[in-house]
């Protein structure tokens, strides 16, 4: 925390951080006059952080005028919000926060002096290894900072015991747990054995490969070369035709089906196995 002492760097009040206003109470601490009115009185705007606002002999005499004040003639009095470097051992703290669970090494962090506050590293604003956070002060304001940091999480994952080969349903033998270390916002993995069995591999899995739930797929209740029973509905009449499937399709999915006797094709909808369904004449 910064410390409000009676003046800060260059001779300047130090303000509060929250302050938006410099008040009656502020003159008070170098012209005890302003002690007359109400402390919470706003006089002028407050400076941003890190900037120094001069109030000259001229306009301490218009405010004095303003508010009946018998004040004491000074030069000028000066009044700053103070800033220094971010802490470190604070923005790691904050960045703890968003992620607990994780290992956070910090490389560099932006030595831009700041206002004091509260630190805030969001989770959506972490990139590779740039993490970009705020510290929160006075009403709703912020100031930015940064940091490069090295992060490392663990996860359980599904792992290939053994090749996984295209097309051929996922026996649960052929998988197991581990736990490995990544980085957040990496690559996501199946995390329970049970996500992967009875699935069918879209590409050829080597042993030891964590699997990603995009390389599975579902098994299709039509197959390319099935025959389907087709149920043809046009209107009141329902007609039953087999068909050949071109493509493969799970329930609900639209396949391609070949009529063996005209040799022509049509869309009908997956129902269940071996099962579709066509709506209107083919």
């Amino acid at each position: 925390m910064i410390p409000l002492a009676a003046f800060a760097i260059s001779g300047c009040l130090a303000l509060s951080p929250a302050a938006e206003h410099i008040r009656a109470h502020d003159l008070a601490a170098a012209m005890p006059a302003w002690s007359a009115i109400d402390p919470d009185t706003d006089l002028v705007p407050a400076p941003i952080p890190g900037v120094q606002r001069v109030i000259r002999a001229d306009e301490l005499r218009r405010l004095a005028a303003r508010w009946h004040v018998a004040a004491e003639t000074i030069p000028e009095i000066c009044f700053t919000i103070p800033v220094m470097a971010p802490e470190p051992a604070r923005m790691l703290a904050a960045m703890q926060r968003s992620l607990p669970d994780a290992r956070i090494e910090l490389i560099e962090t932006s030595r831009q002096p700041a206002p004091d506050g509260e630190f805030e590293f969001p989770l959506a604003a972490l990139h590779g290894g740039m993490w970009t956070g705020s510290v929160r002060y006075g009403h709703g304001h912020k100031f930015l900072v940064w940091a490069r940091v090295k992060v490392a999480v663990t996860v359980t994952c599904v792992v290939a015991a053994q090749e996984l080969k295209v097309g051929q349903p996922v026996d649960a033998a052929a998988l197991r747990l581990e736990s490995r270390e990544g980085a957040p916002g990496g690559p996501v993995f199946l995390s329970e054995a049970g996500q992967a069995v009875g699935r069918l591999p879209r590409r050829s899995i080597a042993g030891g490969t964590p699997i990603r739930p995009e390389w599975l797929e579902s098994p299709k209740e039509i197959q390319r070369g099935d025959t389907v029973q087709v149920e043809v509905i046009q209107g009141a009449a329902h007609i039953r035709l087999e068909g050949v499937a071109q493509t493969s399709g799970g329930v609900g999915d639209t396949i391609y089906i070949e009529n063996p006797v005209s040799k022509r094709r049509f869309a009908a909808r997956v129902e269940a196995k071996g099962k579709a369904r066509v709506r209107g004449s083919l």
